[in-house]
């Protein structure tokens, strides 16, 4: 259900809003951004109506009004690229010296604005004391000098959004809170099965929003996702705090129907099963995956959830790691060519095969002769993909 590089055109045949759906639009199946949408549809004056500059009219219906979402999100939304470069750099040196960008911004998303916490609004965020609090907990890694100076940083951050007129998907998500609070979570027609992929992507409060479209929360909820594959830059998971949320928050709900009985049994939230059978990668590479993990989770033990190894019924050695000395091109040495624009001969590259890179500005890295050649990828680009070959290029980031 989510995806980070949603396009909101594939889906301008459904409705905007909840209230509109139909039994044709069945089964729905649409991504994370969508369902935004459609909550923000469903519930009074558009989130999005304060952001407009003039330049869109998102007062259009269908596939224009799609396009409208699509740009004006594009344009104001602060994803962590655009934190990175059009934020970071302009906070107080002395504040961020110390400190990574990453982390920051995943404080942020995932626990200033995005963690559930008792006696903290969900259309609000953490005060200071709430937040260096945190620092108690046992899966905390920040201590409470590193808090304070995050906290500091954090309000700095606001200070500018609120000035550029941009807003962060916790924005929206607290917005819809507070509106699904203020007209009493009528979104429109309510859902029976909600299945949720990849919901390691997924912050605890925007979790907590399906609890809008489905009341059937003791067996009508599907989560599926591996915390060792969280891509989504500002976001911090684990499976535990799902089950913490269904108690804490879902079973609280006064329309929740966990009090019924069926032939005379109270119903429980079913448990954790784990699926470690691999059936699209060898043995060797889940071999170097799990030993990637083992380190995370000494480092980090409370970071992810501790899983049993994944298996494979397919052999297979384990990927060869190349180390190009500093004198040399490490795409010379795997293909034996020079890759200066002037080359024009690029050979060995077929289309089963990619490249692996971190993000957009390692892959601007990758010399342009091979970038015509080649089919160059971020992580986030390929994830789903199948591939013969990959080769993955770490510019000194990994």
């Amino acid at each position: 259900m989510y995806d980070i590089g949603d396009s909101l055109n594939a889906f301008s045949d459904i409705p905007d809003s909840f209230k509109n759906i139909t039994q044709k639009h069945y089964p729905l199946i649409i991504t994370f951004q969508k369902f935004l949408v459609m909550l923000d549809g469903s519930l009074g004056n558009s989130f999005f109506d304060k952001f407009d500059d003039g330049e869109l009219s998102l007062k259009r219906t269908g596939v224009s009004r799609s396009f409208a979402l699509q740009t004006l999100i594009r344009k104001k939304e602060v994803t962590y690229p655009r934190f990175l470069s059009s934020y970071w750099p302009h906070f107080n040196t002395q504040l961020t010296k110390k400190l990574d960008s990453s982390v920051v911004f995943t404080e942020i998303i995932s626990h200033l604005k995005g963690d559930i916490t008792s006696n903290v609004p969900f259309d609000s965020w953490l005060d200071r004391e709430a937040y260096v609090g945190l620092s108690e907990r046992r899966a905390s890694s920040l201590n409470c000098d590193a808090r304070e100076i995050i906290y500091d940083i954090f309000l700095a951050y606001e200070k500018t959004k609120r000035r550029n007129r941009e807003f962060d998907m916790s924005d929206l998500v607290c917005d819809l809170h507070r509106r699904a609070r203020v007209y009493g979570r009528n979104v429109g027609v309510q859902m029976d099965f909600v299945y949720i992929d990849e919901v390691q992507d997924l912050t605890m409060r925007q979790i907590s929003l399906f609890k809008y479209v489905c009341k059937n929360f003791s067996e009508g909820f599907v989560f599926a996702g591996d915390t060792a594959q969280t891509i989504a830059r500002g976001v911090d998971f684990r499976f535990e705090d799902i089950r913490s949320l269904f108690y804490s928050v879902f079973l609280q709900d006064p329309s929740c129907d966990h009090m019924k009985s069926f032939k005379g049994k109270r119903k429980s939230i079913s448990d954790m099963f784990h699926l470690n059978q691999n059936f699209r990668t060898h043995a060797g590479v889940l071999k170097l995956a799990q030993s990637v993990i083992d380190i995370l989770c000494f480092y980090f033990p409370h970071s992810l959830d501790r899983l049993q190894p994944e298996t494979s019924l397919i052999f297979g050695e384990p990927p060869i790691l190349l180390r190009s000395r500093c004198d040399e091109n490490a795409l010379m040495t795997l293909f034996g060519h020079s890759t200066d624009s002037s080359c024009s001969h690029f050979n060995g590259f077929g289309a089963d095969q990619v490249i692996l890179v971190r993000d957009e500005l390692s892959k601007q890295k990758v010399p342009e002769n091979v970038r015509k050649h080649a089919l160059v990828l971020t992580i986030l680009e390929c994830k789903g993909l199948e591939f013969q070959v990959k080769w993955v290029l770490s510019y000194d980031i990994y």
